[in-house]
């Protein structure tokens, strides 16, 4: 009876045991996920979102919703519930988003009132907002955003009495004042050498304090322009403001500590707990993070007449307390129960894991991702041609790099339809299928249709730092030293520096490395210069696995002759080819890159091709030898221009150093070649030699020469000088003022303005540029005529002189075979 009672007890401890595994909601498993929480005030947020100006057909929606969720761009605080998108945002409003966008709403707040207590009495303001954006104010002119003089103007109490160009509080703000205000308070470094503000044409319209952080935003893809303009002196909407500010996702979660997860839901249990004297209940949404990491979010509500007070007013029963999370998915805000399995979404948490804001992208049973090479576009016919290259499940390129479904794709090539007026973007700018180019890598979005709803062009391996998948041509692929090195179609590299045009990556163990090779399993060995290639990367930087396509080949050859836009070159076998060139060559020596004017006959080169049925393309070209410079510029008096010897021959020839003109120790006549491709020009024109010969016979001219790869002097440009005006000493000066709008510049010395043409010879980096490369600041050395009719001086020669580099180095490639400690 004993053994049997046991057996008995045995068997209900085993049950109960089972019981408990199957009924609790963490298994072994699940105790490794992160927890999150709903938001105790997500209700009175998505009571304030709704706006009723914003629609689903808005492209500015999502930051609107994203900006708003976090407390940093809010609506009118009217009974309109409009967001006012269209409506310029306010100085004292920008300043606001600024530091909201860095956390320090609570500073403002502390300092507001302490200017309000500082008031008299009649003078307080009752208004709390009013209060808060004084505190705003005081803190950027403590930090140096705003003037003494612009917080003075900000703080009268009759703003209507300022004169103008005071510092109106509720006057619209500029772009460059947004962008300023929101990098200093954000801490994002200005940049100070002009790089992308270059491709703008109203760039030198931006204050010269702001334009730094101007580029450093531009470079970062926080703002881009417009119709080629920044517009830096134009108001900003509300909309514009908030789209900014998302772009800066970023550098904003990081200054207030909040962290942003993407997932995939994998179920939503209900939950119900009734073991109290308030019912609660609500929901556990289990996601599968995309870096391999498991998370749960725990929303409740109280549930029941118990579980609320009383309407002090009215005396009705208040709703029990939630904690629910605001939800953006398809144009509508809501909360949790716009959730479902499946759904591809990101989550913003704050310090204490409480969920601010979800975005669901798009759900696993309606939509894939597919990274692709286009290969051709029909726009009249909406197709789409493709290579394959991964899936994914996720459309951004941060979100691919830890992904666990990430896999080459064996399919080489695939046609799809594209959907009517789809959004494009490229980079996360807003374009058009007609910006859509061959050979563009791409994020397509297909329906279950097959059907492309989006196209998101990216440049995979362009930011190496943010994205663990990297493209290129190889330059090398050396297995045994355990590196390969790729350069972009492009010439750029990863860095901001020039130089930096080759990557190279190391395997850890290139036997255990996935290679794919046309799509098909491959050794690392197979992979050839010329290939173009897909790298997946590990945590480290280092191979994981590769992709190849072979659609370069490599060639080499002599340079027979090179011509304006053609070379003819000799192969090894001894065939010759006559080939174009063009500007967008990427060519390199040294290991850094060149134009193609470093381009000489006798060079023996290596060129990358891109042979079709249709054309010869030369990709990339790797020179020997020294660069062309311009060797010298001489002054003389030309008596011959032969279009049969293409020789110049020129009498008393002087040679320009430092700004004066030095006699050369060549005597009488002397013949100088002309170069491939020289120029021509009088009276700022540009002539042929025939008209040359003929108007201009025994006439003094200014001739620039490089040196060929023999060392023969050839003249580039050959610009005569109007015998009628009159050279005047200049010597040297330096650039006070490019004087913009105009072909002048004012020079420091003597103030005077000296203009530049066409027909100018101008020298810098040791090369021919045109007059508007000219900076502030720099060194010139000059020769300067006097008009004999209008009086004015233009600059006949100029050349600049280079500062000596400190920072110069060589770059070296190698594998560490060693190293010893406790020695220098």
């Amino acid at each position: 009876m004993i053994k049997l009672r046991k057996m008995k007890y045995m068997i209900v401890i085993i049950t109960l045991v089972f019981a408990f595994i199957e009924l609790s909601p963490y298994t072994i498993a699940e105790e490794q996920r992160s927890l999150y929480y709903g938001d105790s005030g997500a209700d009175s947020v998505l009571n304030y979102l709704r706006y009723s100006d914003i629609n689903v057909s808005l492209w500015s929606k999502e930051a609107v919703y994203e900006t708003g969720a976090l407390g940093i761009l809010k609506g009118f605080r009217d009974a309109s519930g409009r967001f006012g998108r269209t409506v310029p945002i306010t100085k004292e409003e920008a300043v606001a988003v600024a530091y909201r966008s860095a956390g320090r709403e609570a500073e403002a707040q502390q300092l507001g009132n302490a200017i309000n207590n500082a008031r008299g009495q009649a003078n307080k303001k009752t208004d709390p907002l009013e209060v808060l954006y004084d505190g705003f104010l005081q803190l950027a002119a403590n930090e140096g955003l705003i003037s003494a003089r612009n917080l003075a103007d900000a703080l009268s109490a009759d703003q209507t009495a300022l004169s103008e160009g005071s510092f109106s509080r509720k006057s619209p703000a500029q772009r460059q004042e947004m962008i300023f205000w929101l990098a200093r308070a954000l801490g994002i470094q200005p940049e100070p050498t002009q790089q992308a503000v270059l491709n703008y044409s109203d760039w030198r319209s931006t204050d010269p304090d702001k334009l730094p952080y101007v580029e450093a935003l531009l470079r970062t893809g926080i703002v881009s322009g417009s119709n080629n303009r920044i517009n830096p002196n134009q108001s900003i909407t509300r909309e514009q403001c908030a789209q900014i500010v998302k772009n800066a996702e970023d550098e904003v979660l990081t200054a207030i500590n909040y962290v942003k997860n993407s997932g995939i839901i994998e179920k939503i249990t209900p939950t119900s707990d009734y073991t109290g004297d308030i019912v609660r209940s609500g929901k556990e949404i289990y996601i599968n993070n995309a870096n391999g990491s498991y998370s749960m979010i725990l929303t409740t509500a109280q549930t029941g007449v118990t579980s609320g007070g009383r309407n002090e007013n009215a005396g009705s029963y208040l709703p029990g307390l939630k904690s629910e999370i605001v939800v953006y998915k398809d144009g509508v805000i809501g909360n949790s129960s716009l959730l479902e399995k499946g759904d591809r979404l990101y989550y913003i948490a704050d310090s204490n894991n409480i969920i601010k804001y979800a975005e669901v992208v798009s759900n696993v049973d309606d939509v894939r991702y597919i990274a692709v090479q286009i290969q051709n576009v029909d726009r009249e016919n909406l197709l789409l041609d493709a290579i394959q290259l991964f899936e994914t499940d996720y459309p951004d390129m941060k979100d691919i790099i830890d992904g666990n479904s990430f896999s080459w794709s064996d399919s080489e090539r695939k046609s799809y339809r594209i959907g009517k007026g789809i959004p494009v973007t490229i980079n996360g700018v807003k374009a058009d299928l007609d910006d859509v180019t061959n050979e563009a890598a791409a994020i397509l979005t297909i329906d279950s249709n097959n059907i492309i709803t989006e196209i998101r062009c990216v440049d995979i391996g362009i930011n190496a730092e943010a994205a663990r998948i990297v493209r290129g041509i190889v330059e090398e692929n050396n297995p045994s030293l355990g590196f390969i090195t790729l350069f972009n179609e492009d010439g750029s590299g990863t860095g901001n520096n020039s130089w930096a045009v080759l990557r190279t990556y190391n395997y850890v163990d290139q036997n255990k490395t996935e290679v794919l090779r046309n799509h098909r399993p491959a050794k690392v060995e197979s992979i050839q210069a010329g290939d173009t290639v897909y790298l997946r990367l590990d945590k480290n930087g280092d191979i994981e696995s590769v992709s190849a396509v072979d659609n370069y080949t490599t060639a080499y050859a002599k340079v027979i002759s090179k011509m304006p836009s053609q070379i003819v070159v000799e192969y090894e076998d001894g065939i010759q080819q006559i080939l174009d060139i063009n500007e967008n060559i990427i060519v390199i020596k040294d290991k850094l890159l060149v134009g193609v004017g470093a381009i000489k006959d006798g060079d023996r080169i290596r060129m990358i091709i891109n042979e079709t049925s249709k054309l010869t393309e030369i990709i990339e070209i790797t020179i020997e030898g020294d660069e062309h410079f311009i060797s010298n510029i001489y002054r003389g008096k030309i008596t011959k221009l032969d279009d049969i010897s293409d020789k110049i021959t020129v009498l008393g020839m002087y040679v320009f150093n430092r700004g004066n003109w030095e006699l050369t120790d060549k005597k009488g006549f002397t013949s100088i070649p002309l170069a491939d491709g020289y120029k021509i020009y009088a009276n700022n024109k540009l002539l042929d030699i025939d008209s040359a010969n003929k108007l201009l016979y025994n006439n003094d001219a200014y001739i620039a020469v490089e040196k060929t790869y023999g060392g023969e002097e050839r003249a580039v440009v050959v610009s005569y000088r109007d015998s009628m005006d009159t050279e005047v000493p200049v010597a040297s000066d330096t650039i006070s003022n490019m004087i913009s709008g105009s072909n002048s510049f004012i020079a420091a010395n003597n103030n005077r303005k000296i203009e530049f043409s066409d027909g100018s010879i101008v020298v810098k980096h040791g090369r021919l540029v045109a007059g508007h490369s000219l900076s502030n600041n720099d060194k010139a050395h000059m020769a300067v005529n006097r008009d004999y009719s209008s009086g004015g001086y233009y600059a006949s020669v100029i050349k600049i002189e280079e500062p000596m580099n400190q920072n110069a180095f060589a770059i070296y490639r190698g594998r560490i075979s060693d190293i010893t400690e406790n020695r220098s």
